[in-house]
């Protein structure tokens, strides 16, 4: 199997020349736009049958190569329907045990302060869970205005959320771990980049460790040719350790897993290389459930949090409770699904200031609806006053 690069004027043309070229069976694994045009990238069988004849107009169709020490096998169709179950059966355990544990959460208390109530709707309506907002009423229980509520907040965001900064770090060795499609390869590519940038002298090592997903390799040759980083599949502890022995001393090394068994390939992979960081990858928009399983294994000690997928969502509170109670630094993070746009420095300050925008254009918005519904005065009494009113909600 080999991966095609094709471009078209949209994702159906570039869709039908795949077809077209290379089968019915190929697997697109990317799909982006690119100066005014649509690139697919598809992985498909080294042996093609020839087309029988050209489709209009058409599009521009060249090979994508990369290092690697091993050709993938062909995906099966059952192979394809495994991992399709597998992740549905996930999402609802992860679904499940969201609703269990806000159901075993007690309710907020009764307050009368009419600013605290407008804030326990904004959390609400943006999807706090249950606990964060009983710890974030707790320290906005003393503030007297929407706006020194806003105050307070962020500086709790602040002063709950610490930083860790990879770049700085004279460790060579570094392993990203994730949920599938949590944006593991996209981080790493843009990591590659950002490393090479600040040492040129030491080569980039892009790892697939004994991930046979869908895609997963592919995935690594793509961000390795866009990064200029060589890339490497391991499919046992045994080739790690024989590769490492080999560039460990020449390379920055970035290992992608597949996200399962994550305790025991760290544990394992720490004794062949003692000085890797870990760092977990969640994207923004993640099941909070989910991502405290993942923190949940004991002996599991991570480096760092990165996030994905900011620009997808609002209101990170999910990202926020998470770093906020299991004391895990933020690092990095990322807008955009593309893997040339370097990866943002991530900080509690960072997120109380994304917070805080969001709020205080909800506290905008309310001033200003305060402000037009008071009552005008009635047109046969010029004399009578006007009185302002509190809008009610019967909500």
């Amino acid at each position: 199997m080999r991966l095609e690069q094709v471009f078209a004027p949209d994702t159906r043309m570039a869709m039908a020349q795949v077809q077209h070229h290379f089968g019915e069976d190929s697997m697109v694994v990317s799909n982006r736009r690119y100066n005014g045009r649509n690139e697919l990238i598809a992985a498909v069988d080294n042996i093609i049958k020839p087309a029988v004849a050209p489709l209009a107009p058409a599009a521009t169709v060249a090979p994508v190569t990369a290092v690697a020490s091993a050709a993938p096998a062909p995906v099966t169709e059952q192979q394809r329907a495994l991992s399709l179950v597998e992740l549905i059966k996930t999402e609802f355990e992860t679904s499940r045990l969201e609703m269990q544990s806000l159901t075993r959460l007690p309710r907020q208390p009764h307050t009368t302060s009419k600013h605290i109530i407008e804030l326990q709707r904004l959390f609400m309506n943006t999807g706090m869970s249950a606990r964060l907002s009983q710890q974030v009423l707790d320290q906005l229980a003393s503030t007297k205005s929407l706006q020194d509520a806003s105050n307070v907040l962020s500086q709790w965001i602040k002063t709950q959320i610490t930083n860790y900064d990879l770049v700085a770090d004279p460790a060579q060795a570094h392993l990203i771990a994730g949920h599938p499609g949590s944006g593991k390869s996209t981080m790493i590519a843009r990591v590659a980049r950002q490393l090479a940038m600040a040492d040129s002298s030491r080569k980039i090592a892009l790892i697939s460790f004994n991930d046979d997903r869908i895609g997963a390799w592919q995935a690594t040759q793509i961000a390795g040719a866009r990064a200029g980083a060589d890339t490497y599949r391991t499919t046992s502890f045994k080739q790690l350790q024989a590769l490492y022995a080999e560039i460990g001393a020449t390379h920055h090394l970035l290992i992608d897993t597949a996200g399962a068994n994550i305790q025991r390939e760290i544990r394992c992979i720490t004794k062949i290389i003692p000085e890797l960081k870990s760092h977990l990858m969640l994207a923004a928009d993640t099941n909070e459930t989910s991502a405290l399983n993942l923190l949940g294994h004991p002996n599991l000690n991570w480096t760092s949090c990165m996030v994905s997928r900011l620009d997808g969502i609002d209101y990170p509170w999910a990202i926020i409770s998470i770093l906020a109670n299991s004391n895990i630094p933020v690092s990095l993070g990322s807008y955009c699904t593309d893997m040339t746009s370097p990866p943002r420095a991530l900080s509690g300050d960072f997120l109380a200031h994304l917070i805080d925008k969001k709020v205080q254009r909800h506290i905008d918005s309310a001033l200003a609806q305060k402000e037009t519904t008071k009552v005008p005065a009635h047109i046969g009494n010029p004399g009578l006053k006007e009185y302002p009113y509190e809008q009610l909600n019967f909500g």
